[in-house]
């Protein structure tokens, strides 16, 4: 009986030893598990935030392309006013001087326009001499 006693005190032994191993792994496994858990909710907060920047900064972009939609709609309602101030001011500049109309080419050297001013006066003098037509048919 003693040699079973041994044995069975052996055995129990063995079995305390074999319990203590695995109480000191099941501590090993806990801890892990309390870090990959606590990892586990640190990213889910992240992915949270992450999730809510993401968000802002789409909205952000929805609200900055409404903008450029709406700022290009005034650019070109600027641009179409400018056209039409443009064009009034061709058409009051016409009015303004009407010898000058679109289309003909303006005299660019000061010695052309010297020639057409002597070229006038010559010809104003030929008629003041001898006359306009004008006045030689009521002459008498």
């Amino acid at each position: 009986m003693q040699a079973e006693f041994a044995r069975m005190t052996q055995e129990r032994d063995q079995a305390v030893q074999k319990n203590s191993e695995l109480s000191q792994d099941l501590l090993a496994v806990k801890e892990q598990r309390d870090r990959v858990t606590t990892a586990h909710m640190n990213c889910e907060r992240m992915l949270v935030h992450v999730l809510g920047q993401r968000n802002e900064a789409w909205h952000e972009e929805d609200t900055l392309r409404a903008r450029l939609l709406e700022l290009e709609q005034q650019l070109a309602n600027a641009e179409e006013y400018n056209e039409n101030l443009h064009e009034e001011i061709h058409q009051l500049h016409n009015q303004l001087h009407p010898h000058h109309l679109p289309g003909v080419a303006e005299i660019d050297s000061e010695d052309e326009m010297d020639e057409d001013l002597e070229i006038e006066a010559a010809a104003s003098g030929d008629e003041d001499e001898q006359g306009s037509g004008m006045d030689s048919d009521h002459s008498e």
